[in-house]
């Protein structure tokens, strides 16, 4: 009963997680290898898209094969022994990089990582080599008991996650993964900022501009219902509108917290894919030719800026009953770690006692994620 109200309580905190099993979804639709293997074992089907029409699936089969695949084409040119995938989702990268020698250190939300890691531990012919550990990335410890018996420069890979983030959780992600390049040195590879301007540029390369709305619809409209997210906007994204402009924002951003980037072209660095044998020739030289305007990013410290890590305290809770109120006590952070926790402790007391009010005490709370606040909001709407 406990592990069914603990994967309960993390699904209701962290409803993004379910984005990942679209990833995996549509790499099984551009027919990459072992995908169909990661789809069957988490039971995914057609039924979750049956909504979509075939112009948007065969769309994002193409960027997300696209991703992966330069990524993966990235980590391994990058001459790093350890590649740190954070969040490491539900695709077959550990399979990929381990075959080709690497070690792979697979970091998400702990909902995922307790799903995937048997599934793709079955498949695996390399398992010395991958490791997972559930992790959130706004919280640096969490991140550092994950690699505690790493000696070496590790690649940090992320895909598909900043987006996801207020400017609160953005800036804790990045002065995390600074903190880390500070402790084992390496680089961190990701798509991320330019994501919004990949999907648009490929979507129009192969449907033209009339698929651009449709895009934008279907992509908030999934955002919302999976993450509370509809914008998926911070000042690490650029806008696809005004490159020029966005692109200062983000260097600001990544310059206040000791690093530099360089981008390099994703058509240059993109194999060939397999969705190629579902598209015209024309499309594929569309796509191609469209991808020569996107990069991945390269993030390094730069040496000329000092860096002190702040340290946070430790999670706590106390909650106690009293005359049909439930009083809450917090500390330290609230996030992805914690919030299930929380929402565990509150499903536990309504079974308890008849609750007529709550009060929680946040004045010792030193972080909130979007996991925290909308566990609270929780508590707050079952109350009122």
């Amino acid at each position: 009963m406990k592990t069914e109200t603990d994967y309960n309580a993390q699904a209701k905190s962290n409803p993004v997680f379910m984005t990942a099993k679209t990833a995996v979804y549509f790499m099984n639709q551009a027919g990459l290898t072992d995908s169909s293997k990661i789809v069957d074992a988490l039971k995914l089907d057609g039924k979750i898209f049956q909504c979509v029409d075939s112009d948007t699936i065969m769309g994002n089969a193409l960027v997300v094969e696209a991703k992966y695949r330069t990524m993966c084409r990235l980590i391994e040119n990058a001459g790093y022994h350890t590649c740190v995938d954070l969040p490491c989702g539900y695709t077959p990268k550990a399979l990929h990089l381990t075959e080709k020698g690497l070690r792979f250190i697979g970091l998400d939300l702990p909902i995922v990582v307790q799903e995937f890691e048997p599934i793709i531990k079955s498949l695996a012919a390399n398992k010395n080599l991958m490791t997972f550990h559930g992790v959130d990335a706004t919280n640096y410890t969490s991140l550092e008991t994950a690699l505690s018996d790493v000696d070496e420069p590790i690649c940090i890979s992320t895909e598909g996650m900043m987006m996801y983030f207020d400017e609160n959780e953005v800036n804790a992600v990045i002065e995390n993964i600074r903190a880390l390049l500070e402790v084992h040195d390496g680089c961190w590879i990701t798509p991320d900022p330019e994501f919004k301007l990949q999907f648009i540029l490929s979507f129009r390369s192969i449907f033209g501009d009339g698929a651009i709305e449709k895009l934008m619809n279907v992509s908030g409209n999934a955002a919302m219902k999976q993450s509370d997210v509809s914008n998926l906007s911070n000042s690490f994204i650029l806008d696809a509108t005004n490159i020029t402009a966005s692109l200062k924002t983000t260097e600001n951003l990544l310059k206040s917290h000791g690093l530099k980037f360089e981008r390099v072209n994703v058509a240059e660095n993109m194999p060939e894919l397999n969705i190629y044998g579902k598209l015209t020739t024309e499309q594929i030289f569309n796509f191609k030719d469209a991808m020569r305007r996107c990069n991945c990013w390269i993030i390094t410290p730069d040496s000329r800026n000092k860096f002190a890590m702040k340290k946070s305290s430790p999670f706590e809770m106390i909650c106690k009953f009293d005359s049909g109120t439930l009083f809450i006590k917090l500390r330290g952070r609230i996030d992805s770690i914690s919030a299930p926790k929380i929402l565990t402790a509150w499903e536990n007391e309504k079974s308890a006692n008849v609750i007529d009010a709550v009060k929680i005490d946040c004045s010792d709370v030193e972080f909130i994620s979007s996991a925290g606040s909308r566990v609270l909001s929780r508590i707050q709407a079952e109350t009122e």
